[in-house]
């Protein structure tokens, strides 16, 4: 994972090295379609899941590169999300919160000088995930993971708005003190992400 990440901040460097670049602030609305949390142990099963809403702050830098035509646009963006469980454990609905960094690093192409396309790997490091419950201890959990977004945007002068849709697999496990019982559920759950970007 670290290789990788080294080798897309190198071929980043290179390509924007000779490009004109453009920088700005960003926030928005996170919709996450959190999966069901699979029950390992004593009791077996999948419990259900209701995602409810997030945001994101954060900054970008766009770097244009003329000889290619098209953008290259990495970001860095604090993400919070919750998702709520229901029957964890006969212990009713407990709400799930994870706090991330998100450094989507994107390619993309302007049309018409204002609708744009882009898509890129997202590289999330978990900062805090938790259930609002104490009876759960955690015990794995994969902090760095890669996905993938996809997106389609529009940009005003300095204003730009962008929708776009984000794929990617982490799995953790939490553990029930009373029981033993392990839950491992998605801390990487598909997302609908709704931004606004202002430039500097």
């Amino acid at each position: 994972m670290k290789k990788t990440y080294y080798t897309l901040i190198l071929a980043l460097i290179t390509l924007t090295s000779q490009a004109q670049l453009d920088y700005g602030l960003k926030g928005g609305l996170n919709f996450n379609s959190a999966e069901q949390a699979n029950m390992i142990g004593s009791v077996d099963g999948a419990i259900n899941a209701e995602s409810r809403i997030g945001f994101h702050l954060g900054g970008f830098v766009e770097a244009k590169v003329p000889v290619l035509g098209v953008f290259v646009r990495p970001e860095v963006v604090f993400t919070s999300l919750k998702s709520e469980y229901t029957n964890l454990v006969q212990l009713g609905t407990q709400t799930l919160s994870i706090n991330k960094i998100d450094v989507p690093i994107l390619i993309g192409k302007s049309f018409l000088r204002t609708v744009r396309v882009f898509a890129g790997p997202s590289f999330q490091y978990i900062v805090d995930s938790s259930f609002d419950l104490n009876e759960f201890g955690e015990a794995d959990k994969d902090d760095l993971s890669v996905g993938i977004q996809l997106g389609v945007g529009v940009k005003f002068g300095k204003l730009g708005i962008d929708a776009r849709w984000e794929k990617g697999i982490s799995k953790s496990k939490y553990i029930a003190a009373a029981t033993g019982t392990e839950v491992s559920f998605d801390t990487r759950p598909n997302q609908f992400i709704i931004g606004l970007s202002y430039s500097l």
